[in-house]
């Protein structure tokens, strides 16, 4: 059994009591046909198993129209990445604006063959996502965000004021790849692992930096997306100075 709490931009997921799998992918960006490969190859239960989208739904890839089909449904929690960020802020400056432009260059063209009214359902499911996930598994504590934890600490950034995600956090959170580019290998405080994705691997792969997960594998130009079991069976090593 799943119980929620939601506390501004974060959202609690305690999974604690939960009989089924907990999954995790990120930056599917409308290649939902891989998704549709992966869910079938492990036998997904929608009865029992939850998966957790890590943020990018949307642009660049064929289907990004069908997002609603899947924010929809009651097995999916996601968080809101950079791409979801550019959409809203388009529809608030009424798609004539520097958002508008950045959405049009980096994929988001599908919003051209989409009536008003999916439009408004999109821009309202996009809004309502939180801006990270804290998951409580009966071993460890995880914390899912789209590009980096602001400050690089995991209590921090929950702690942070409105004022402060405008300054720092939604940036840091939502657009950041310093850790990554500067192969930062160190702890993420506050926090057992982290996963996220926005920057893709060099690898191909899913890579680990400190306690943070690296798991965006380039749906869009490589056909191909990381699918983590984050409970029961998590794939993360425990790093030096995490409890």
């Amino acid at each position: 059994m799943l119980t929620f709490n939601r506390s501004g931009e974060l959202l609690q997921i305690n999974a604690t009591n939960h009989e089924g799998r907990i999954l995790f992918t990120t930056d599917l960006h409308g290649c939902y046909d891989l998704l549709h490969e992966h869910l079938k190859a492990v036998a997904f239960d929608s009865t029992k198993d939850i998966l957790i989208i890590g943020g990018d739904l949307c642009d660049r890839g064929p289907d990004s129209q069908y997002v609603l089909d899947y924010l929809n449904e009651p097995w999916v929690y996601s968080i809101r990445g950079n791409h979801e960020q550019l959409l809203i802020d388009a529809y608030e400056e009424d798609f004539c604006g520097p958002s508008t432009n950045c959405l049009l260059g980096n994929g988001g063209i599908w919003i051209a063959n989409i009536s008003d009214d999916l439009m408004k359902a999109i821009y309202e499911s996009f809004k309502s996502l939180p801006l990270a996930i804290e998951l409580l598994t009966p071993s460890e504590k995880i914390g899912i965000i789209h590009a980096q934890v602001p400050r690089g600490c995991w209590n921090q950034f929950k702690a942070m004021s409105a004022q402060e995600l405008e300054w720092e956090g939604y940036s840091q959170a939502q657009w950041a790849r310093t850790k990554y580019d500067k192969i930062n290998k160190g702890v993420i405080s506050g926090i057992d692992f982290v996963l996220c994705g926005h920057t893709p691997t060099k690898s191909g792969e899913i890579e680990q930096l400190g306690n943070q997960l690296f798991c965006d594998l380039g749906s869009f130009f490589r056909d191909k997306i990381s699918f983590v079991e984050v409970y029961p069976n998590f794939i993360g090593q425990k790093a030096n100075g995490v409890s």
